[in-house]
């Protein structure tokens, strides 16, 4: 199937190797030179403007940083990929963007004659490698047909989570919950040792209770470690939780739990920890 991807950051750049390595006809394109190096070796091509990379592709995939990069790409009225695409092909969104976003986007895509799905990703840099993302589905039951074969390549599950919208409002949930419990496990081991207990100790405990999700059990462990891999940084958590709580308070729904969360991610950044990867929120307490 032909197919274009647009955006190879650390995660873009991944993703569309697995739809290469499937045996699609892939166009790729990006913001800043030398990202698609990789990617035309393998059989990609590089296209100059998102719109150049749609032309003919009957599934668009974009995965960039925020509302603002994603309107760039798609809805410029000289380089957008929805000016390239033709009908009927479907544009897949899986950037995390804001749900008033992805509202507008699927708005621009039904006038220019193009489906549309919201499809974020639950995973990170590994499981994107390995097409092993799990992917949160937004749309008609007929649009995610169509763009399955990007999805199958993509991910090892797709859920459909409801109509346009339903993917990135399932996502804040899932990014809200790692976040809120990696802020609470850190603030707790630090008042274990506080208290002049071992702290590591008392995290093998709680892996061996009803507690301690898979999750917390691998990221508590990168916690307690130390790690100079990032596979989502302490910036991007906040950027996510931003979005909850921006979303939340336009429909005046309360979020304590989410904002006690961004209080805490907020720490770490101002402590210098804002592009390193998001379990070391642990070291703003060691450095108190």
């Amino acid at each position: 199937m032909k197919m274009a991807f647009l955006g190879l950051g650390a995660m873009g750049s991944r993703m569309a190797m697995t739809l290469v390595k499937a045996g699609h006809d892939v166009a790729v394109w990006n913001r800043s030179d030398g990202k698609a190096e990789a990617l035309v070796d393998a059989g990609a091509t590089e296209a100059e403007t998102p719109r150049q990379a749609a032309e003919g592709a009957a599934v668009v995939v974009s995965m960039v940083m925020d509302d603002d990069a994603s309107a760039a790409v798609w809805i410029d009225k000289d380089t957008g990929a929805l000016a390239g695409m033709e009908s009927g092909s479907v544009a897949v969104e899986c950037s995390t963007v804001s749900p008033a976003w992805i509202a507008a986007l699927a708005g621009a895509a039904d006038e220019a004659g193009v489906r549309f799905i919201d499809a974020p990703v639950a995973g990170t840099l590994p499981p994107a490698e390995q097409g092993e993302l799990v992917m949160l589905v937004g749309g008609d039951e007929k649009d995610i047909d169509t763009a399955r074969p990007a999805l199958d390549a993509m991910g090892k599950a797709t859920h459909h989570a409801g109509p346009v919208g339903a993917g990135i409002a399932t996502k804040l949930v899932v990014n809200g919950m790692l976040a809120a419990q990696e802020a609470a496990l850190a603030e707790l081991l630090a008042t274990v040792e506080a208290l002049g207990h071992d702290r590591a100790r008392a995290f093998e405990i709680l892996c061996e209770t009803p507690i301690a999700s898979p999750m917390l059990k691998n990221y508590g462990k990168l916690m307690l470690e130390g790690t100079d891999d990032v596979l989502f940084p302490v910036d991007g958590i906040l950027k996510d939780l931003g979005l909850i709580a921006d979303t939340a308070g336009k429909a005046e729904q309360p979020v304590p739990v989410t904002r006690g969360t961004q209080d805490a991610f907020t720490l770490a950044r101002d402590a210098g920890l804002g592009d390193r990867n998001q379990t070391e929120i642990l070291r703003v307490y060691e450095n108190k």
